[in-house]
């Protein structure tokens, strides 16, 4: 599982899109499987939490102080 920092909530437009349901997501391209999947943040906003459509493989963005505002990433 990996994890990764991201900044504190400045509103979902600036760190992550919204899907129809106005839930926050973080988009991840998952190298094991060469897929692209979403992690959405959980229900205690302390995390985007995210699984690979193929294997099912973890991943995990802390929102905290001090990380990175990007919405994209590669979980290797």
């Amino acid at each position: 599982m990996d994890f990764y920092d991201i900044p504190p909530d400045r509103g979902a437009a600036a760190q992550s899109g919204t899907d129809a349901d106005g839930k926050p997501w973080l988009g991840v391209f998952f190298d094991c499987c060469r897929v692209y999947s979403r992690a959405h943040r959980n229900a205690a906003g302390s995390h985007y939490v995210g699984h690979c459509p193929r294997c099912a493989a973890r991943v995990q963005f802390k929102i905290g102080e001090g990380g990175s505002g990007a919405r994209f990433w590669t979980a290797r």
